[in-house]
């Protein structure tokens, strides 16, 4: 930094203390100082998509599609959907950035029958909810989620530009309607340092 800079020694020691403080960066006694990546709080609240989660935080999302092809429904798939073994299926992989840092890598499902022509969206431009609900009129009620610990596999940490083995929260989801009709089922893998999760507890009536 001095020599790029043309600043002493001391101006960019003194800098690099203030991105510490900051809590831009951190130090690793004996191999340096890092650059802090972003730690996005999902909100387990409010039922809204990872856009707009992104948004309502001050960071700029962004997508990148991976694969967008009907398949057929696996056992593990077709049980979060309600439906038959082998049904077919819309699968969307994205890799969802903030403030383009990698987030999460997400798939997600849909029924084919309830969504004719979903293959002519892009959904690195689109919001996929924004489609379930303003297009296909499909306006979300509720959703269940499920979270637990994994690791990344090789692909999966390529895909989020980390090594593999790298921790991280696998967040299950499933979306219903106002019919309360599966609309939707998630897998989204969240980097462990990059991802802060946030819900409210409150005490039943007559605690």
């Amino acid at each position: 930094m001095s020599e790029a800079y043309n600043i002493s020694r001391m101006t960019a020691r003194n800098a690099l203390t203030q991105l510490v403080d900051l809590g831009y960066a951190y130090r690793v006694k004996g191999k340096g100082t890092f650059a802090r990546l972003p730690n996005f709080e999902r909100d387990f609240v409010k039922l809204s998509g990872f856009s707009q989660m992104l948004i309502s935080r001050g960071i700029k999302p962004s997508n990148k599609v991976v694969n967008f092809s009907i398949v057929e429904a696996d056992k593990k798939i077709a049980s979060l959907l309600e439906l038959t073994i082998g049904t077919k299926i819309y699968e969307i992989v994205r890799v969802r950035y903030g403030d383009q840092i990698p987030l999460a890598l997400e798939y997600s499902y849909l029924p084919v029958s309830l969504f004719d022509n979903l293959l002519e969206y892009d959904f690195e431009t689109h919001s996929l909810y924004e489609v379930i609900e303003t297009v296909y009129k499909h306006k979300l009620k509720f959703s269940k989620q499920w979270i637990r610990i994994t690791t990344l596999y090789k692909n999966e940490a390529n895909y989020l530009d980390v090594v593999e083995n790298t921790p991280a929260f696998l967040l299950e989801s499933v979306s219903y309607d106002l019919n309360e009709r599966v609309v939707e089922a998630t897998r989204s893998l969240n980097i462990g340092d990059r991802t802060t999760f946030y819900t409210e507890l409150w005490p039943s009536v007559g605690v």
